[in-house]
């Protein structure tokens, strides 16, 4: 891993271009990007528990050229699921999106099939990346799971950097390590604890009713 993080140059270039939204929606503060054509529904990209909306930068650029409408979320402070899918409904009315296709890393594809299970009506298509269907496993894996809401910052960050390997790598491949981790850096301990919570709640995704055609799943290593 680097000693100093040196933002990349195409990331620069995107945070010259791409505007940063802050919208309060109830009690909740939304942080996102939304770049492309506003006459096609969006597809939304919900990063994992380390992520936030900058992490789909290069998606947001490269697919916005072809046509597309990206819209980039940072996943709010909420923490249950039935929370999640209520705050996640009242921004897609608050931006005046009604039908929407999803993106979902990790933690952020196992709520956007929440939010699909809960709300078919209005997720046309999933793209899941390295998700999951059921939450024991993880419950399962921390033993200080009941008290993660008063988890010290420091080890929320440590265990979220667990899942981050680190060692040897492609140049490119160590780039995209380092800037997550940079992104882990900006998040508060709220932020982290709230994630965790979401990742360790009991919780299981029911039957969808989008067919196999409309579900796309990628499992990266």
């Amino acid at each position: 891993m680097k000693g100093v993080f040196s933002a990349p140059g195409d990331y620069i270039y995107f945070k010259s271009q791409v505007p940063l939204h802050k919208i309060p929606i109830g009690t909740k503060q939304w942080r996102y990007y939304d770049f492309g054509p506003k006459v096609v529904p969006p597809l939304i990209c919900i990063p994992g528990t380390a992520g936030t909306a900058d992490v789909y930068y290069k998606q947001i650029m490269a697919l916005s050229m072809k046509g597309y409408r990206i819209i980039s979320v940072d996943i709010p402070r909420v923490w249950n699921h039935q929370e999640w899918i209520q705050a996640f409904e009242k921004f897609l009315d608050a931006i005046d999106v009604h039908h929407i296709h999803l993106y979902g890393t990790s933690l952020g594809g196992f709520l956007a099939q929440l939010f699909a299970h809960h709300r078919p009506r209005r997720v046309r298509s999933l793209v899941l990346s390295n998700s999951f269907l059921d939450t024991r496993s993880f419950s399962a894996a921390i033993p200080w799971a009941p008290v993660v809401s008063w988890t010290p910052s420091f080890l929320l960050k440590r265990y979220v950097l667990t899942g981050i390997r680190d060692g040897p790598h492609e140049p490119f491949i160590a780039d995209s390590v380092d800037f997550v981790v940079s992104q882990v850096e900006t998040l508060s301990r709220e932020d982290l604890a709230s994630r965790l919570t979401l990742t360790v709640d009991a919780a299981s995704v029911g039957s969808l009713l989008l067919s196999d055609s409309l579900i796309t799943i990628m499992d990266v290593c």
